[in-house]
C-alpha cells in the first residue's frame, strides 16, 4: 500500500564446495522487510503498553499495520516462489 519498492535484488545461491549442494536463501530485500516488520511491531507494542488509548490511536494504527502486512506478504510470496514454504 504505502511502501512499494522498485529495488530488485537477485536471489543469492551459495554453492557448497564439499557436497555441491545449492542453498537458496532469501533476498536482501526480503531480509530487510522482515527486520523492519520485527522492529516496528516491537516498538508499536512498547508504545501501546505505555499509551492511553485515545482518539489518536485509531488514526496511526491502520497505517502502521499496512506496512507490516505489505512486508510480510512480500516475504511470504518469495518463500512460496522459491519452494521454501511448501504447499499450504
Amino acid at each position: 500500500m504505502h511502501n512499494q519498492t522498485d529495488n530488485k535484488t537477485q536471489v543469492t545461491a551459495q554453492i557448497d564446495d564439499v557436497s555441491n549442494d545449492v542453498k537458496v536463501t532469501l533476498s536482501l530485500e526480503a531480509f530487510r522487510k522482515l527486520n523492519r516488520s520485527q522492529e516496528l511491531t516491537y516498538f508499536l507494542g512498547c508504545d501501546l503498553r505505555k499509551r492511553e488509548i485515545d482518539g489518536l490511536t485509531p488514526f496511526y494504527l491502520p497505517h502502521i499495520l499496512s506496512y507490516v502486512d505489505e512486508d510480510l506478504s512480500f516475504v511470504l510470496a518469495e518463500l512460496k516462489e522459491k519452494g521454501m514454504c511448501g504447499n499450504f
